[in-house]
């Protein structure tokens, strides 16, 4: 883990673009951005794996509530590559987060918490972050 970045506190609404801008490490296993109210009630998992637990270039999706995992989530599209410095954005809205990959490629993952607005945001594994931009 080169290392983790969290933030509390945070007030952020429906509409808020968040742009994460990180390098990838060459031999990356995986990496996390966590979306939410706290550690234990998590909106939005989003875990690009490059190799990890079996599962190979995939990106997983999921939520946490009460400390508890709801059902996982997993996109094929996977335009992450070790070695290079890539750039998501995350727009919460009340139905979901909608997630713009570096690629272009976009889904959302639904906002199963009813979350009104954010208050914890966590990044961390392998990803050396850049930037971090609100809008």
């Amino acid at each position: 883990s080169l290392q983790e970045m969290v933030a509390y506190k945070m007030s952020l609404r429906h509409g808020t673009c968040i742009k994460i801008v990180g390098d990838i490490p060459r031999d990356a296993k995986q990496y996390m951005i966590n979306l939410g109210k706290d550690e234990f009630n998590i909106g939005l998992h989003f875990n690009p794996r490059f190799n990890h637990e079996n599962i190979i270039k995939k990106i997983v999706c999921n939520s946490k509530s009460d400390g508890m995992w709801g059902k996982e989530l997993r996109e094929q599209d996977f335009p992450f590559v070790p070695g290079t410095t890539a750039e998501i954005s995350i727009t919460f809205e009340a139905n979901g987060f909608k997630v713009r990959l570096p690629d272009g490629f976009e889904f959302t993952f639904p906002n199963r918490l009813k979350l009104q607005n954010l208050n914890y945001l966590e990044i961390g594994r392998d990803i050396l972050v850049r930037s971090v931009t609100f809008k």
